[in-house]
């Protein structure tokens, strides 16, 4: 019973889906041979100019509901091609995010009107999302649609269902003990080359996440911070770049310092096998992290980071369980300038609770700290994410103080990058 595994767009298209081509390789690492079949890729590359500028803007709600509609008629002949591709497997598994869950719900009652038998699996962080907002009780369109559904980690519950083992419908955060013996990807049967984002391509050193801020899904995905062997990711970056030409590398961890010592480590090695390797990361502010290890990042090749600030208020800190004060984030970026790090930092604004003098101190906090931070990354109005403990509902004046903040940011001479000023929320034209 060969599986496929697919995934649907709109997601983000410029890489190759790390999820699916860890399942790829855990299952070969298991004798079972499984082929991947990227759809966002597929139809991004078909796409014209305009489609293809709308597909990468971000919480695109119009684009992810009319997608479907759009390549089945704009593209019907490729269209027709992979479903009756798919429809040559007894297994199809399916990424689910958030951006795609509407295209991969058509897609799959489609393959069911034309074959009962096909066992059609979900999986990904929306399935997760789902769970988190009425444990146990998945929508009707889910439930209905899907044989099986995995949420959190997929590799031990896909291999069971391929292996017509623990066949239950629902597999609940049944997850690896470690990721000691996991196989990196290596994408059999995809062509790197038909990616947007040449020689580049994303990586995971670790799975999970130290900290426990109450407004975030992401740490919701794993139930432990699990990290992979060093000689690993040192194996896998020797792999692309002597087999794909890959000079950069973007590691997709929540944070890559959730181990210093094991950075470190990566860092010695990378120094040690090749000298540097372009790579980039998200970084958590570390009240510890020593000032060698910045510069041990800086010499093995790390060219940008991403600093989840998110406020520059003390009370607002404590009340997103951040883990640090605003002195802690001053001490950090003065550390990652004295390495020569460049970084950009995310803001949110109007965090439940934020009171005008908070979102003020938040906002001169930053404007004062302007000569230790490079670039303002990404700001957007607080978010509620199912499965948070943060409060549903954000400051009223979170919109007011997000146009407020991008002047005063914009006046302040700040980089920044346009499409990322309220990025995440959404669009519905």
């Amino acid at each position: 019973m060969k599986p496929l595994l697919a995934i649907m767009p709109p997601f983000w298209p410029k890489t190759p889906p790390l999820g699916i081509g860890y399942l790829q390789a855990f299952l070969a690492k298991n004798n079972i041979d499984c082929d991947i079949l990227d759809l966002n890729n597929i139809f991004y590359n078909l796409a014209s100019g305009g489609l293809k500028k709308s597909w990468l803007v971000s919480c695109n709600a119009f684009l992810e509901e009319n997608i479907f509609d759009l390549i089945q008629k704009n593209y019907p002949e490729e269209f027709k091609k992979v479903v009756d591709k798919i429809l040559g497997y007894e297994i199809a598994g399916f990424s689910c995010f958030k951006s795609n869950i509407h295209s991969t719900l058509r897609l799959a009652r489609l393959l069911k009107s034309r074959n009962r038998d096909i066992k059609i699996i979900f999986g990904g962080p929306e399935i997760a999302r789902q769970f988190f907002k009425a444990p146990g009780r998945f929508p009707e369109d889910i439930k209905n649609t899907a044989d099986f559904i995995i949420a959190g980690e997929g590799e031990k519950s896909l291999l069971d269902l391929v292996q017509l083992r623990k066949l239950d419908k629902l597999r609940i955060f049944d997850e690896l003990s470690s990721l000691n013996d996991l196989p990196f990807p290596v994408y059999k049967g995809v062509d790197i080359n038909l990616y947007p984002r040449k020689n580049s391509i994303s990586i995971l050193f670790s799975r999970g996440c130290i900290r426990k801020c109450r407004f975030c899904s992401e740490r919701l995905l794993y139930k432990k911070f699990k990290i992979r062997h060093v000689e690993s990711v040192i194996e896998e970056i020797q792999y692309h770049r002597s087999k794909n030409k890959t000079d950069s590398f973007v590691f997709h961890d929540s944070l890559i310092n959730g181990d210093l010592e094991k950075l470190e480590e990566l860092c010695d090695k990378m120094i040690k096998c090749f000298g540097s390797v372009k790579w980039e990361a998200q970084i958590a502010v570390h009240n510890s992290m020593p000032l060698a290890l910045f510069k041990k990042m800086k010499k093995s090749g790390c060219y940008n980071l991403f600093v989840g600030l998110e406020s520059g208020c003390t009370r607002t800190l404590k009340n997103m369980n951040k883990g640090f004060t605003p002195q802690n984030a001053v001490n950090f970026f003065k550390k990652l300038n004295a390495a020569g790090l460049f970084f950009g930092v995310s803001v949110i604004i109007g965090y439940p609770g934020e009171t005008e003098a908070d979102f003020r101190e938040s906002m001169d906090f930053i404007i004062k700290n302007k000569p230790l931070i490079p670039k303002i990354e990404q700001v957007n109005p607080f978010t509620y994410y199912d499965g948070t403990t943060a409060d549903k509902k954000a400051d009223k004046n979170a919109l007011k103080r997000l146009d407020i903040f991008i002047k005063e940011i914009k006046s302040n001479g700040f980089k920044y990058t346009n499409a990322f000023l309220g990025n995440l929320m959404e669009k519905t034209a």
